[in-house]
């Protein structure tokens, strides 16, 4: 009676385990998961969005399994483009670079947006900039979820420029990346120009190769060159920023509409919170660097926007056959 009472036992905990086994296998099956890969560091405030995006994503009710692979793991921002385009990662924050389409250069023009107003406006969906933006990473398979504008981007120097507050001849020769709209922008703003490699500037700028570079936030700036800096000035004349998109292999294909729909609404909601986190953080940065020795020269917003005006009259003009007329001519509309 006994054994026969054991053997009961032991077949009704076998059974459940089995049972509990299929649920568990179930609910695995169950949930799409999702490879989302950045170029953030860690530490970095868009990987902590990211994290939250992740909670965001997974506790929807909509079966969603996010793994995150910050800091380059799985490639540079080229690589994770096409990685994207093939469908081998699922979602990518990282900077778009135009090697696959040359329209989508309009991300580095100069004085896209001069301040934060205007920031908020331009890269959220319903302007101009945003829809084209869209259209042409769709055609290489991608769907856009939001742009992240990480800070302006602003001169630093070992001495005072000349005339720094106007497009007038500054007197100095300054480190720029290979973007032929970096170069042809700082040219007219009145450097003369060296294209360095990000790595490579801070030796070139201590050993005084040059005499500063553009290219970097008050936030790069302070963490990584402020030792080899004298004065920034914040001409706000690029935006540090990158874009979370999708793989439309993924988006058609794994994702049912109710997933779809959450998705979007998750990474509109975190692209959001990027223009206000820049304000702060660009005004922050600032103030480490003047508390490290470093002299913020002033400029005001006024002689900012004459600026900005000179360069999108006299610079824009001569990326138009690289970006077409007709795109810049919408983009101006939307700064109007």
């Amino acid at each position: 009676m006994k054994t026969t009472k054991t053997r009961f036992c032991l077949k009704s905990i076998v059974a459940s385990s089995l049972m509990m086994g299929a649920l568990a296998t179930t609910s695995a099956e169950a949930a799409t998961v999702l490879r989302i890969a950045s170029q953030h560091a860690p530490d970095q405030y868009a990987s902590e969005v990211l994290r939250d995006v992740k909670k965001e994503l997974e506790s929807a009710g909509v079966d969603l399994k996010i793994k995150l692979y910050p800091a380059g793991q799985l490639g540079s921002g080229e690589q994770l483009l096409g990685e994207a385009v093939r469908g081998s990662i699922d979602i990518v924050h990282s900077f778009v670079y135009s090697h696959k389409d040359p329209v989508l250069e309009i991300n580095s023009l100069p004085y896209l947006v001069s301040n934060y107003d205007e920031m908020g406006k331009v890269f959220s969906p319903g302007s101009n900039f945003y829809s084209i933006f869209d259209q042409r990473m769709d055609k290489l398979g991608l769907k856009l979820l939001g742009v992240t504008a990480e800070g302006f981007i602003g001169v630093m120097a070992s001495s005072v420029p000349e005339n720094y507050k106007s497009t007038g001849d500054k007197g100095q020769n300054i480190r720029v990346w290979s973007a032929q709209s970096a170069k042809l922008a700082t040219q007219d703003m009145g450097y003369k120009t060296t294209t360095i490699d990000w790595g490579d500037a801070f030796p070139a700028l201590q050993q005084g190769v040059v005499d500063g570079m553009i290219g970097a936030t008050p936030e790069a700036t302070y963490t990584t060159f402020k030792e080899a800096i004298k004065n920034y000035v914040p001409y706000n004349a690029f935006v540090e920023n990158y874009a979370y998109y999708a793989s439309k292999k993924t988006w058609e294909k794994k994702l049912n509409a109710e997933q779809r729909k959450v998705i979007s609404e998750v990474f509109a909601k975190a692209s959001a919170r990027f223009v206000e986190w820049s304000r702060k953080n660009d005004a922050a940065n600032l103030k480490k660097l003047e508390e490290f020795g470093v002299e913020i020269l002033p400029i005001s917003d006024a002689e900012r926007s004459a600026i900005a005006k000179e360069i999108r009259e006299k610079t824009w003009p001569k990326l138009e056959g690289r970006l077409g007329k007709e795109v810049l001519d919408q983009i101006v509309a939307d700064l109007n």
